[in-house]
């Protein structure tokens, strides 16, 4: 088996209910959970393929008992992991609630979860699902607005959506490859969740001022610039820094500090992904020019060094 795929049963079904819990809390996101019936049984296997990993979760309750698993705000602030979950089903009912929309899943439909954001989910008396776990500069990097998609389901009838499913299910069997292989094929996998996601959703989310997205495109044309800053910006737009800034700001953000969240996203993929050799080629490459600032700053974002995430 190639050294960047890892299988690993994490859950059993004679393992009990509380091992269920930790596990999910250990492998995926803290939550809490009420308790279930001693009847309580699950399984969850999970494999690593390249930067992302796919887990195989199912479980099984009393008919008229439900499983419902809740990640509030403190749960956040006490878990610095930052990833998307894009969830397949593959029987019995899922219903994540999240931003305010409720998807509730069939088998063969799908629906991308935001760890970053608090959720509610709920599994029927009988549910299994595939759940990949994507670090967010990821996607984000490949679909800046990922976040507004969360909880907005792709039917199970959407040839995109049931060519990205059976992608999903077949990365579980693939195994005597080279890492190589399986590093391009987690790359080619994510072009496509994107492009999935994108095609069968983007049209359903609410749409930003034109003014924002001709600014946010300029920004990232811009990138390898390290003078880029905001009365340039502001002059390309042929507007007022104080306008520019009122339209970051509606979506709680500022022009700058979109600008280092996008150069910090890029440099993660392009370390992640071996699109450059050197730590230092990726803060040059998006307009770093203090290698010391590049390093803290991407520590601060994501939890880890630019050496660590850096693909062997």
């Amino acid at each position: 088996m190639s050294a960047h795929i890892l299988d690993v049963t994490a859950v059993k079904p004679s393992d009990g209910f509380d091992h269920w819990h930790q596990v999910t809390c250990r492998d995926f996101s803290r939550t809490e959970c009420r308790r279930t019936p001693q009847a309580f049984r699950a399984r969850i296997a999970i494999r690593r393929f390249g930067a992302l990993h796919i887990n195989d979760i199912w479980s099984a309750t009393p008919d008229s008992e439900r499983i419902h698993v809740t990640r509030s705000p403190q749960d956040i602030s006490k878990d610095p992991r930052d990833y998307f979950m894009l969830w397949l089903s593959l029987g019995g009912e899922t219903i994540l609630s999240q931003c305010g929309r409720a998807a509730p899943l069939h088998p063969g439909d799908m629906v991308l979860h935001d760890q970053s954001q608090p959720f509610a989910l709920e599994f029927g008396p009988r549910a299994r699902a595939m759940m990949v776990s994507i670090p967010r500069p990821l996607l984000t990097a490949r679909l800046s607005n990922a976040e507004t998609l969360a909880a907005r389901a792709i039917p199970r009838a959407s040839k995109l959506g049931a060519l990205c499913g059976s992608f999903i299910r077949h990365m579980t069997d693939i195994d005597d490859v080279a890492d190589t292989v399986v590093e391009r094929l987690s790359q080619s996998a994510l072009d496509m969740f994107a492009t999935t996601l994108e095609s069968e959703l983007v049209a359903e989310a609410p749409r930003g001022d034109p003014r924002l997205e001709r600014a946010k495109t300029y920004i990232c044309a811009h990138l390898h610039d390290p003078d880029l800053d905001l009365e340039t910006i502001a002059k390309a737009q042929n507007m007022a820094p104080r306008t520019l800034n009122r339209l970051f700001a509606a979506e709680a953000t500022t022009p700058i500090r979109w600008l280092w969240q996008q150069r910090l996203t890029l440099s993660y993929r392009a370390l992640s992904e071996g699109k450059v050799q050197q730590v230092t080629d990726a803060a040059l490459t998006y307009g770093f020019s203090d290698l010391s600032h590049f390093s803290r700053a991407f520590k601060a974002a994501f939890g880890k060094t630019p050496h660590e995430v850096k693909r062997r």
